[in-house]
């Protein structure tokens, strides 16, 4: 089961750092906050309480980049070289002096979770360990290792964010570095690839205290839109009984997700451009300002480049919501989390229906693998949902998911072995030419020799006759070795 910083047993935590005012102060202030803390002055020392005690009996090891010795990069390299080895994943959290984005970007690559700065506040580090934590949580539902845990419920944000490709990792490591800055940010990709998810998770790692609120811009009629965003006072408009908060106004203090932003009319876009540029909002009906303290994320399917090209979308507003972009590839570009999420999916909907299916036969992994999804991870969440309700056996087979799937596969195979035919083709084609080729230079070496025999091999009258300068002549001749013995 998932730990909860304070509940359920002490959090166990080697600290390490060279520092030694700096270690007991920490250790203290971590101790009276409920923490079982180990200090070490050294990478050297700490390797030696990893030793002396079993590696797994630290839930999270939290390291100066640079110390005497040893530093704080080798001692997490050394670390993660045993996680590999034992299987786990052991939370590692980066202290530095030298808090720049490219040493927080190259511990993060080694696979560090996280880092802060000197100097170290309590406050801050204990919010940065229970959020590695949580994401460790992540990164158990990630690989399957929880079956029954109370934390895969609605409440964690992450059991929807399921992957195993580098590209997915490369957009995990990218939001670790950003997602604590303000700036506004720009989720593009496909329909179904998991824009809100990913909204969700950025939000989780802003550590706001505030709700993640979203808002589907294409279900809201444009008479509605701006009170929706904005709210309303009492008596604004006939029918306002009341006074109501906006989007903008509940996600104070969190995160506003502007899904669909491409749908927002023109005259929206120049109410939003305004309320990101005042950083200040009012109800309709009320001349008071609100400040705004939202992070804003957007989302689009469709290539806003082009909508500013043809008129449909702000340019400038564009400039002000695409501060940070995440562009998250279709499924059919990132194959191998297919199955990962499908059998995520399985387990998701086996529980729900109260279903006890083992997983996925290998027939039909292989149909899901090879299938496109033009709707992405939505569809394969579709296809898995329908397969569990149908299925009576212990285990998804190929006659549980849709012909589509097949159809395809069978289109694909036939396909490719008109490609093979044809590069037969090709390939006599090919060799085709080279004979023509061999024949064509036989042809002229003849008609070459037999101009120069005529011409008592005077070059200048044998270029003549062939309608050729003598340069090329000469050329011509080197080529077929045509020298005279004369």
């Amino acid at each position: 089961m998932t730990e909860k910083i304070g509940k359920n047993r002490k959090l166990k935590l080697l600290l390490v750092d060279d520092e030694k005012n700096l270690l007991r102060v920490v250790s203290l202030n971590l101790a009276k906050r409920g923490f079982s803390v180990d200090a070490a002055v050294s990478a050297e020392e700490a390797l030696k309480f990893l030793s002396y005690d079993c590696h797994d009996c630290y839930d999270v090891i939290i390291c100066d980049l640079r110390l005497g010795g040893m530093s704080g990069i080798e001692l997490l390299s050394k670390i993660k070289e045993d996680d590999k080895k034992r299987n786990k994943n052991t939370v590692f959290i980066v202290i530095t002096a030298f808090g720049t984005i490219k040493q927080a970007v190259e511990a993060i690559k080694l696979g560090a979770d996280d880092f802060i700065s000197k100097p170290v506040d309590i406050n801050s580090l204990v919010e940065t360990i229970d959020l590695a934590m949580r994401r460790k949580n992540y990164q158990k539902i990630n690989n399957f290792e929880i079956q029954n845990d109370p934390g895969l419920n609605e409440n964690n944000i992450f059991k929807d964010f399921i992957f195993k490709s580098s590209a997915m990792n490369e957009i995990l490591n990218e939001v670790k570095i950003t997602s604590k800055s303000p700036s506004n940010v720009l989720i593009t990709g496909e329909t179904g690839t998991g824009k809100e998810v990913l909204a969700k998770v950025i939000h989780i790692f802003s550590d706001r205290s505030g709700e993640f609120i979203p808002i589907n811009l294409s279900a809201i009629p444009e008479g509605l839109m701006e009170s929706e965003l904005f709210g309303f006072e009492r008596g604004a408009f006939t029918g306002a009984v009341s006074g109501k908060k906006g989007k903008f106004e509940t996600a104070n203090g969190g995160t506003l997700f502007l899904d669909e932003i491409a749908d927002m009319p023109l005259s929206m876009q120049v109410k939003l451009l305004r309320v990101i540029q005042d950083k200040e909002f009012s109800r309709i009906g009320s001349n008071d300002g609100i400040k705004l303290n939202a992070k804003i994320i957007s989302a689009t399917n469709i290539p806003l480049e082009n909508a500013v090209i043809e008129k449909k979308f702000r340019e400038d507003l564009f400039y002000r919501i695409n501060v940070l972009h995440f562009k998250i590839p279709p499924l059919r570009e990132r194959k191998e989390d297919i199955i990962p999420l499908a059998n995520f999916f399985v387990k998701k909907y086996c529980a729900i229906n109260k279903k006890n299916i083992g997983g996925i036969n290998d027939s039909a992994i292989n149909l899901l693998k090879n299938y496109t999804f033009p709707g992405n991870i939505r569809e394969l969440e579709n296809i898995i949902e329908r397969a569990v309700v149908v299925c009576t056996s212990d285990s998804i087979m190929p006659v549980h998911l849709p012909k589509t799937l097949t159809a395809e596969t069978e289109r694909d195979a036939k396909t490719k072995t008109e490609a093979e035919r044809f590069q037969d083709i090709d390939s006599d084609s090919e060799n085709l030419d080279n004979e023509i080729n061999i024949n064509l230079d036989g042809l002229e070496m003849e008609l070459i020799k037999n101009a120069l025999e005529k011409n008592n091999h005077n070059q200048t009258k044998t270029a003549a006759s062939l309608g050729i300068t003598r340069k090329r002549l000469i050329t011509k001749i080197k080529k077929y070795n045509l020298f005279s013995d004369k």
